[in-house]
C-alpha cells in the first residue's frame, strides 16, 4: 500500500496549519491515500533550512517509509530554489513522489519533471550572476586602484618627522617615547619612509633643529602598525 506524508508550514505563532492540513487531506482521500502521517512546523520561518519536522520527514522518507510527499505550495517546503532543489534531490534518491497542490506540480510526471529542470537552470542562472557582480566588483576597485584595509591613522607630517629624526641619528626607541607612538610602528614609518617621503621644510639655520615639533598637532597614536 501507498504511503503518504503531509508537510505543513507556518511562519508566526498566531497562525496554524490546520486549513492547509485539512487540504492535504482531503487530496489524500480523493487519491486513495489512507492515513497520511502528518508533519507541521509552527512558527518557523521558511528561510530556515533546517526545521524541526521538515528534518523528521527527511529521515524517514531516506528510510523509505513514504511513497509520496505532499504539500500545498512550493514556499512551504522552502524560499529558496536551493532549498526546493535539496528537498527534491532527496526525494529522489529515496524514490518518492513530491506533489504540491497549488502548483499543481508533481514530479511523477514529465510536467513535473520540466518545471524542476526550470528551476535548476534558475538557481544556475543566479550563481552565474553573483560570480560576474563579484569579479566585476573586484575590478573595478583595481582599476580605481582602491586599497582595502585600514586607512592611515598617522598624518604626512608626522610620517616626515618620524623619518628626518631617525635619519639624525634617534633610535627608534626613542622616537617611540617622545612622540607616544608604538616602536613597532616607527619602526615600519622608518623602513617604509626612507627615500619616499619628502622631509618638512627646515627651520632658519642655526636653530639646531630640523622640524619643531611643539607645532604638530602630536596625537596619543597606539594603532599597532602603520595599514
Amino acid at each position: 500500500m501507498t504511503r503518504a506524508a503531509i508537510y505543513a508550514r507556518v511562519s508566526t505563532d498566531d497562525q496554524n496549519c490546520e486549513i492547509q492540513l485539512t487540504d492535504l487531506r482531503r487530496w489524500c482521500l480523493a487519491m486513495g491515500l489512507q492515513d497520511p502521517v502528518e508533519f507541521a512546523d509552527e512558527g518557523v520561518s521558511g528561510i530556515r533550512d533546517n526545521r524541526p519536522r521538515l528534518d523528521e520527514l527527511r529521515r524517514r522518507m531516506k528510510l523509505g517509509e513514504f511513497q509520496v510527499v505532499v504539500a500545498t505550495k512550493l514556499d512551504r517546503i522552502g524560499r529558496s530554489v536551493q532549498m526546493i532543489l535539496r528537498f527534491w534531490d532527496d526525494a529522489d534518491a529515496a524514490r518518492v513522489r513530491v506533489v504540491l497542490l497549488d502548483q499543481g506540480i508533481d514530479t511523477s510526471t514529465p510536467a513535473g519533471r520540466l518545471q524542476r529542470t526550470m528551476l535548476a537552470a534558475i538557481a544556475e542562472f543566479e550563481r552565474e550572476l553573483i560570480m560576474e557582480r563579484t569579479l566585476a566588483g573586484i575590478q573595478r576597485a583595481r582599476n580605481l586602484r582602491k586599497r582595502f584595509g585600514r586607512p592611515r591613522t598617522i598624518p604626512d607630517d608626522l610620517r616626515a618627522l618620524v623619518v628626518e629624526r631617525a635619519r639624525s641619528g634617534w633610535k627608534p626607541r626613542d622616537i617611540s617615547r617622545d612622540l607616544k607612538i608604538k616602536e613597532s610602528t616607527v619602526r615600519t614609518l622608518i623602513r617604509r619612509g626612507n627615500g619616499c617621503i619628502q622631509s618638512p621644510p627646515r627651520e632658519s639655520a642655526g636653530s639646531g633643529s630640523t622640524v619643531d615639533s611643539s607645532r604638530l598637532n602630536l596625537p596619543n597614536l597606539n594603532d599597532g602598525g602603520d595599514k
